[in-house]
């Protein structure tokens, strides 16, 4: 199993392994793919998240939504399509996303235990009882998913934490794997779960271990992909500052609320924290108050205004977001 030290440098090398060391050219639902099969890989700094690839053209705003999407528990696709309309297009009845990880995590699924657990509470418990616990696993992908017909199956089969040492380790088993539109995101999206969860038992942040039984990258993507196994690495200013002990989520979901409403001249008077004329804070900012910035930064390009979409990714606390301020 290869190990890096962030995400990006894991990106980059899975991408150039798809690329040059292909194991398979198969065509799933007609679709042309470049797949290699059991790819494990582990990041030693999981808070080293985002993958800070030009080429990859990651949207910073939506990872932030589909965090707060799955930490909210929701499944509406009306929800998280403002920020991805694709989400529209899977949908079996227009209204909820059956894959919305969230909704299988932090709160009843009628696909989960017969609708009678809570995954996210029964982990905590049972890492609680006993630290050195190999039963702390959350499913995703159940049984049932093999019988319904739905046109959004879970790629995810598992996540299984681990506390050993007083560090808290995430193991995530996946059935399928796109590289370029599911991995880029998935792996941000667990590992911030995975620093949720041991704030909240109090132990340290450990280790990222990945398991895509089929990792592939579809031919329309190949160019990028190319792109992507071509780019240089910077490891500067990656990692991202610690969560509070408390995740804002409440919060947030507020700010979001009141952001996605906002009109033209909402969005330019907007400006609480930071400091036009040099393009920086004016004080360190809360992770609410970051998050914020980078989904006004979303709202103003809708509107839009590109010089105060880079305006607010560049105001931001955390200089790591900068690299994303298209």
């Amino acid at each position: 199993m290869n190990s890096y030290s962030n995400f990006t440098e894991a990106y980059v090398d899975l991408c150039k392994q798809i690329r040059d060391d292909t194991e398979y050219v198969s065509s799933p639902r007609g679709m042309k793919i470049k797949e290699n099969l059991g790819v494990q890989f582990r990041i030693m700094n999981p808070r080293d998240r985002l993958p800070r690839v030009a080429a990859r053209n990651f949207s910073l705003a939506y990872f932030v939504a589909e965090t707060l999407w799955y930490l909210n528990a929701d499944d509406s696709t009306e929800w998280i399509s403002y920020y991805a309309p694709f989400w529209l297009n899977i949908s079996d009845d227009n209204k909820t996303a059956n894959s919305a990880y969230g909704a299988r995590i932090f709160k009843t699924h009628p696909r989960i235990g017969n609708g009678n657990i809570v995954q996210w509470d029964y982990v905590k418990e049972e890492l609680r009882k006993d630290t050195d616990s190999r039963r702390a696993v959350i499913h995703i992908r159940t049984p049932s998913d093999s019988i319904i017909d739905s046109k959004d199956v879970p790629c995810t089969l598992s996540l299984q934490f681990f506390i050993r040492e007083n560090k808290l380790h995430l193991h995530v088993s996946m059935r399928s794997s796109d590289i370029i539109l599911g991995l880029a995101y998935d792996v941000p999206a667990f590992t911030t779960i995975q620093e949720i969860l041991a704030n909240e038992l109090g132990v340290e942040l450990g280790e990222y271990v990945h398991t895509s039984n089929s990792l592939h990258c579809y031919e329309r993507d190949f160019e990028m992909l190319d792109a992507i196994a071509n780019t240089r690495v910077f490891t500067a200013l990656g990692e991202m500052p610690p969560f509070p002990t408390v995740f804002p989520i409440a919060e947030l979901i507020r700010l979001e609320d009141k952001i996605r409403k906002m009109t033209d001249g909402e969005v330019c008077d907007y400006l609480p924290v930071v400091d036009k004329s040099k393009f920086s804070c004016k004080r360190s900012l809360t992770l609410a108050e970051d998050w914020s910035s980078i989904l006004l930064s979303n709202r103003a390009r809708k509107m839009k205004d590109t010089q105060l979409s880079r305006f607010y990714v560049l105001g931001t606390n955390h200089s790591g977001y900068h690299f994303f301020k298209r």
